[in-house]
């Protein structure tokens, strides 16, 4: 992956890539110019005549092994300072990361020039909307590429990502990246929708990447995040506005008062709006009519003529997803049928509400809520639909602080009839530290169930449920391990739910028998 484009470049009729040009800013060392026609930016993987770019990160600095890259056949190093054992050709710059993502979208033919490249970013909602997204365009005829944490698709065939390399959300970081574009430039897709987290952001791996839109879905930060971390992965997230091309869309969620800052950051981009709360005040916006097991109705505005969408999704936070996706394609001219015959065309999303169903008389949902605003929505879905009481399976996280468990304490004995504690993935802390530290913030603990046995919880909460009721099983999604401190448990919520109550189907059927 990470080389495909390297090995096709003759193909590509792309010889070679100016340094000058590419790098104006770069301090040439033993020539004015140099002309590269590949690059790799770890030493085991370069081939011979590529240039080695030292990148540093956490775990691991080119610098030291630029002697390496040269015994291998480099042709010449492009470095953050002079490296003496690296003789002539060598090129300074400011930021190695930075100039190799470049390198690689120029060797791949500059692909996001060639397609409508969109991004989305946001801590909740980016694989929804980008899926939500690349969904529009693919019913208005417009074939579209995804690119996602987990996966990624040409527009013709999905591929899982792989493992992505640190500082990258892609198999290969920027010149995964780069090779993923040039397989939609390849198949003739109009458009690609990039999910951009933070880390890819300050892994600086979109340099060189030009977006035609991006959208936000919020400005949060995760719970835990130091106030200088927070304000590092903001800074971030604004270099991605920053990228839009003139003329471009910078699109942000009018109900979030910290992604609206970003609609300003780029004075060349038109800045669109979406959000439910100020119908009036922003360019797509929506009104949630119904709420069901079986999905959210959202009347759309903005385009023209209220229309309604029956999404497959269930719960508040689907719908203003919806309107991120639907605001991107109002952007980009597609047609309000196309909008809404994509956003009916998703499905639920793996691990967010997703039903357990064995033919029991009540709802079970199994949602990766730990933190206290998305379980807040979640539980709000769920009463929107529920007659009965709606039982909670709470689960204790390692590495999280306290204020961030006792506000998922205070939404959970607020919004759900029964609650049962349980672990979820401990990781390095105490597990029972974990567990006391959520019991404490509850003002009747007594009221309480407390299990830390994962799977005899579910049950717990599963035996108790009577005919009408929900249980929302929170905390892990689809995530089919627990992880401790010195172990990793294979566990899936889902697997578990349903095979309990295929078990307890049956025996009821046996009872009715004798």
């Amino acid at each position: 992956m990470a080389r495909w484009f390297v090995d096709r470049l003759p193909q590509r009729g792309i010889p070679s890539v100016s340094l000058r040009r590419l790098l104006p800013g770069a301090r040439f060392v033993g020539c004015p110019d140099w002309e590269v026609t590949g690059c790799a930016a770890d030493h085991r993987r370069l081939d011979p005549g590529q240039v080695f770019v030292a990148v540093r990160d956490a775990r691991y600095d080119g610098h030291g092994h630029v002697r390496e890259a040269l015994e291998r056949g480099a042709a010449g190093v492009v470095v953050e300072r002079e490296v003496p054992e690296a003789g002539r050709l060598q090129v300074v710059v400011d930021d190695a990361r930075a100039a190799h993502a470049r390198l690689c979208q120029a060797l791949a033919g500059e692909p996001s020039e060639r397609l409508a490249t969109l991004g989305v970013t946001g801590v909740h909602g980016k694989a929804i909307v980008g899926r939500m997204a690349r969904a529009i365009f693919e019913a208005a005829g417009l074939r579209c590429g995804l690119v996602g944490g987990s996966s990624w698709s040409d527009g013709v065939k999905e591929r899982p990502s792989g493992v992505a390399e640190p500082g990258g959300a892609w198999p290969g970081g920027a010149a995964g990246l780069a090779s993923i574009l040039s397989y939609m430039v390849e198949r003739n897709c109009h458009a690609g929708v990039i999910e951009v987290g933070a880390e890819a952001l300050e892994g600086r791996a979109l340099e060189g990447v030009t977006f035609q839109a991006a959208v936000a879905t919020d400005l949060a930060v995760p719970p835990g995040t130091t106030p200088e971390a927070a304000l590092k992965r903001r800074r971030a997230k604004a270099r991605l506005f920053r990228k839009i091309a003139p003329g471009g869309a910078a699109i942000v969620n009018a109900d979030d008062p910290n992604a609206e800052i970003l609609g300003g950051l780029n004075l060349d981009a038109r800045r669109v709006s979406f959000g439910l709360a100020r119908p009036d005040r922003v360019d797509v916006s929506g009104v949630i009519e119904r709420v069901g097991a079986s999905g959210t109705r959202l009347l759309l505005l903005g385009y023209g003529r209220p229309t309604r969408v029956d999404l497959q999704l269930v719960g508040q936070r689907y719908a203003s997803h919806a309107l991120a996706a639907a605001a991107l394609a109002w952007s980009m001219h597609v047609d309000v049928d196309a909008v809404v015959a994509g956003l009916e065309s998703v499905r639920g999303a793996a691990g967010h509400l997703e039903a357990v169903d064995a033919g029991q008389d009540f709802d079970v949902r199994v949602d990766e809520a730990r933190t206290a605003e998305p379980l807040a929505q979640a539980l709000a879905a769920l009463r929107s639909m529920t007659a009965g009481r709606i039982h909670l399976v709470l689960s204790a996280h390692g590495g999280q602080d306290r204020e961030t468990r006792r506000a998922a304490v205070q939404v959970a004995e607020s919004s759900a009839d029964r609650v049962v504690l349980t672990l979820g993935d401990p990781r390095s802390e105490d597990p029972d530290r974990c567990m006391d530290e959520m019991l404490g913030g509850f003002r009747r603990p007594g009221r309480v169930c407390v299990q830390p046995d994962r799977r005899r919880a579910i049950e717990s909460a599963l035996s108790d449920a009577r005919a009408g009721d929900a249980v929302l099983i929170a905390g892990k999604g689809r995530h089919a391990c627990q992880i401790f401190a010195d172990r990793v448990v294979p566990f899936d919520d889902f697997a578990v739910a349903r095979a309990f109550l295929a078990g307890d189907r049956a025996r009821a059927a046996l009872a009715r028998r004798a």
